[in-house]
């Protein structure tokens, strides 16, 4: 699968990738800040790697990689009523095809 490598001032390289939406965002002169954000959406979760403040001198490479191997987010989010109306779906779909 396709996804980015980033490396943030030489440390240990963030492999991130999503069946959906994989990202890295970089702010500069932002009202809150110079910052840069990697995140992604999968299925129904919203994920973050990194989320800090940058500042003049830091050194950002991204690099796009074909990787099965994802780092461990920092932060997973899950919207639960999103998920139950997915879950919902699934089910009338299954009992309409017979097979629940």
């Amino acid at each position: 699968m396709i996804g980015f490598e980033v490396i943030i001032n030489n440390r240990e390289p963030v492999i991130i990738t999503s069946n959906d939406v994989a990202y890295v965002i970089m702010n500069c002169n932002y009202s809150s800040g110079d910052n840069i954000h990697i995140g992604g959406i999968d299925t129904l979760s919203s994920l973050v790697w990194v989320d800090e403040n940058l500042k003049i001198g830091d050194k950002v490479v991204i690099k796009v990689v074909e990787t099965s191997k994802v780092s461990p987010a920092m932060k997973k989010n899950c919207d639960k009523d999103e998920l139950r109306i997915k879950y919902e779906q699934l089910k009338v779909e299954l009992q309409e095809n017979g097979l629940i």
